[in-house]
């Protein structure tokens, strides 16, 4: 099937879905939008606030050790890691514990899993995010406890999928560029090296238009309890070639928004290609 009619198929698919799950249609962002950004309350325990205007320095995959010469322990700079060893994998896990906790969520149990991957974010030596990205496999994904008509539908027209799950960041020492950083990452490790097509979120419903106008998911899944979370849930679906095209067209066009779409965060071309090379690296 030629790439323009698979895209086309898909988004069929996905308006399907759309309305049976009752969204509203959405616009595109407009770029005097305020947005804001999902508060604690979301069910990822998601939370920004920003100080200092960190920027990347490199994403790597040994152990944090500590050193003062490590750039994560230098002021206003952060770091992104995969975490590869035991220590890294208690740190996130201690982070997600402590963001669901603060709110009353139940904090799910953490099978191994070895299409799980977590990226950790570190600010002066401290971790103060984390996402991880499943792919899918016939183990299935977290969503699948919920959802799985809508994801069924999606697999059997042929769609390589993954989530986004286990998000959390720290409210007091974070800025949005740690919180874009993440999903960057995290999108070009499931794009890029993972070769998915599509990525699917459960959050809280009333931070869904976050993510619907922020980064272009789409509602796909009606609301419903989280048993993991003991939270309200509704699921969300977006196109990788969907954001492929947008930041695209957001780095290359000749003006851009100021600030509201979530791009302003993600690296620019150049430093996107240097950590994409540095994720097939830790991949092989």
């Amino acid at each position: 099937m030629p790439p323009d009619e698979r895209v086309k198929r898909f988004r069929a698919l996905l308006e399907r879905l759309r309305r049976r799950a009752g969204a509203d249609p959405i616009s595109e962002p407009s770029p005097d939008s305020d947005l804001g950004l999902p508060s604690v309350s979301d069910v990822t325990g998601q939370t920004v606030f920003g100080q200092r205007p960190p920027r990347l320095r490199s994403l790597t995959g040994e152990r944090v050790d500590g050193s003062l010469s490590d750039p994560g322990f230098q002021a206003g700079v952060f770091k992104i890691r995969l975490a590869g060893s035991r220590a890294s994998n208690q740190q996130a896990g201690t982070l997600i514990e402590r963001r669901y906790a603060w709110r009353g969520y139940q904090i799910p149990g953490l099978a191994a899993d070895p299409n799980l991957r977590t990226f950790v974010a570190y600010r002066e030596g401290a971790p103060v995010g984390t996402v991880g990205i499943r792919v899918d496999s016939p183990n299935g994904l977290s969503a699948n406890d919920l959802y799985q008509t809508e994801l069924a539908e999606l697999r059997n027209a042929g769609a390589r999928l993954c989530e986004f799950t286990r998000l959390a960041v720290e409210d007091e020492a974070v800025h949005k560029n740690v919180l874009g950083g993440l999903f960057h990452t995290a999108y070009m490790y499931a794009h890029d090296v993972r070769n998915c097509e599509y990525g699917v979120i459960e959050v809280n419903p009333r931070h869904a238009v976050f993510y619907r106008r922020a980064l272009f998911f789409e509602l796909i899944g009606a609301e419903r309890v989280n048993q993991r979370v003991n939270a309200p849930s509704v699921l969300l679906c977006v196109s990788f070639e969907k954001i492929r095209v947008e930041v695209k067209k957001y780095f290359d066009g000749p003006t851009r928004p100021p600030g509201r779409l979530m791009f302003a965060h993600w690296f620019p071309p150049d430093e996107a290609a240097g950590v994409l090379g540095r994720l097939r690296k830790l991949e092989t």
